[in-house]
């Protein structure tokens, strides 16, 4: 998963029989019983997670049984949704790097247990001997001891190579390989290796070793294609309390991470081709000992973390929630189960597969981390095991609903701590730039009468208003965001009554005032 609500809190010929459908839609008339209420329930769900546009696609034995496209493009727009259209996939993006991975593995280039200062010479952790052990199998299974450094590189702007340099001022939350942790900036490193070995870009390798074998002639890895393709869907969000069109995030500084734009017709290949040991239309794109790492559990995940309750929300019954290499792997009712969902800025992802049954499905939408994508995998899995419906998406609305009161609950108590004093200390005393090694700077000024703060993206500009004693609400620019972050900055002083540190409510990160430069000084 591809999410920023961390902060606080991703063209084939359809078979020759099929039936018509809704948004350019195909669907395999040996398929039509156990998905004869598809439409009506995707219906349904569009309406829960008040998504604008979906679109679902559904292998079975080597075979496109299914692809369909909902709704629209854009809110407001004519343009359908269909099975061509392009949708950033988000956390799905993180196994076409593993494979990418797998192909130098195939190659003796490589092994998944090699140390990663073997090829990235001047990568460092804070940790010398983790440094010194750390494998591309401990980036790859989410177990390096690190968590996800998400306001580092969400927030400050900063390129590909100053994220990956910034990760030695990071600390462990964990030891090492002793917990499941998600880490985006530790799959950023891992994807660095295929430069390092092969001299050519990430984007250029996945397109001459995986899209092109694939025949995934619309995938691309750059917002720029993407938003010159007319049928690209367009990312939405809930802003106050009304379905909005919001900006793109730009993903091209963590594409191998989560920056993957596809369509459910090309990712019908990809996943053709896992079902099948690694071929497709005949040839090997990945040997089966790749496929057998990807899909094999490598890392326990804690069914009371964070992740492990949302795992457990979607399969309750499952008696093990693990990490392999790029996927989830879980136990479905005595079956394995391979999956992962992927979440970005107003673009939501979901991926299943039940190899035993050559069976995998794909549903990508165009909402802010809704949940319809999960709801409609799991209906479609239980539909192929004949299983009794299951009410996966009443169990996924609840638990929503739950983190939201949670959060109104906590806006409330934060509320409560209002005070109608004004700030103690002069605002212009305020002001400056506050730093820390790992995650960058924060500018405080003066601008018209009120504090401002700036980050190093230019989406998290916030405007301050005084909270209580030296505290700030946050309220950023940029509505969308805003909503996400609902921050406070507190401001420590010395001795002498100076501010002389910020911190973010919630948040371990402090951040020291940098001293003006001397007088004169360039």
């Amino acid at each position: 998963m591809l999410r920023h609500s961390a902060i606080r809190g991703l063209r084939v010929l359809l078979c020759a029989i099929c039936l018509a459908a809704p948004g350019g839609a195909a669907l395999a008339s040996h398929a039509a019983a156990p998905l004869s209420d598809l439409n009506s329930y995707v219906r349904q769900i569009m309406t829960d997670w008040k998504v604008p546009g979906l679109a679902v696609a559904v292998v079975k034995d080597g075979k496109l049984v299914l692809a369909r496209g909902y709704g629209v493009r854009e809110l407001g727009k004519p343009g359908k949704v269909d099975t061509n259209t392009l949708f950033t996939i988000a956390s799905n993006s993180k196994a076409f790097t593993v494979a990418a991975l797998g192909t130098l593995v195939q190659q003796d280039k490589l092994q998944w247990d090699d140390p990663v200062t073997r090829y990235l010479k001047g990568f460092e952790l804070n940790d010398p001997w983790v440094t010194r052990n750390l494998t591309l199998r401990d980036l790859l299974t989410h177990r390096t001891g690190y968590c996800d450094p998400i306001f580092m590189w969400f927030t400050t702007g900063f390129s590909r190579e100053q994220i990956i340099q910034h990760l030695r001022y990071d600390k462990p939350s964990y030891g090492f390989r002793a917990h499941f942790c998600y880490n985006n900036a530790m799959y950023l490193v891992a994807s660095q290796l295929i430069p390092a070995i092969t001299g050519q870009r990430w984007g250029q390798y996945l397109k001459a070793h995986l899209f092109v074998p694939l025949d995934m002639l619309n995938t691309d890895t750059s917002v720029a294609a993407l938003n010159a393709d007319p049928d690209a869907a367009y990312p939405h969000a809930l802003v106050d309390d009304h379905v909005e069109v919001i900006r793109r995030y730009d993903t091209d500084t963590m594409a191998p991470v989560g920056g993957i734009n596809s369509s459910v017709n090309d990712m019908s290949h990809w996943l053709m081709m896992l079902l099948d040991d690694g071929s497709y239309a005949g040839k090997t794109v990945l040997q089966p000992k790749i496929i057998a790492a990807m899909e094999t559990p490598q890392m326990i995940i804690s069914a009371d973390s964070g992740m492990g309750t949302w795992l457990h929300a979607m399969n309750p019954g499952s008696l093990f929630y693990s990490y392999g290499l790029g996927f989830v792997v879980e136990d479905y009712y005595g079956r394995k189960l391979v999956m992962h969902d992927g979440d970005i800025d107003g673009m939501a992802s979901a991926v299943g597969m039940l190899p035993e049954l050559h069976l995998g499905v794909v549903v990508l939408t165009n909402m802010d981390h809704d949940d319809a994508r999960n709801a409609l995998l799991f209906h479609i899995l239980d539909e192929y095991l004949g299983r009794p419906p299951r009410d996966t998406n009443g169990a996924l609305l609840a638990l929503a609903a739950q983190q939201e009161n949670a959060e109104k609950a906590e806006q409330q108590k934060l509320l409560a701590s209002k005070s109608a004093l004004p700030a103690p200390l002069p605002l212009a005393q305020y002001t400056g730039t506050y730093s820390n090694p790992l995650d960058g700077k924060v500018r405080i000024t003066l601008e018209n009468g009120h504090l401002v703060m700036r980050l190093g993206n230019p989406d998290f500009t916030g405007d301050l208003t005084h909270w209580n004693h030296d505290t700030f609400h946050v309220r950023l620019r940029y509505r969308f965001y805003d909503q996400a972050f609902d921050q406070y900055l507190t401001f420590e002083l010395d001795a002498s009554g100076k501010p002389m540190e910020l911190r973010f409510y919630g948040l371990p990160a402090r951040f020291e005032r940098v001293p003006p430069a001397p007088s004169g000084s360039h």
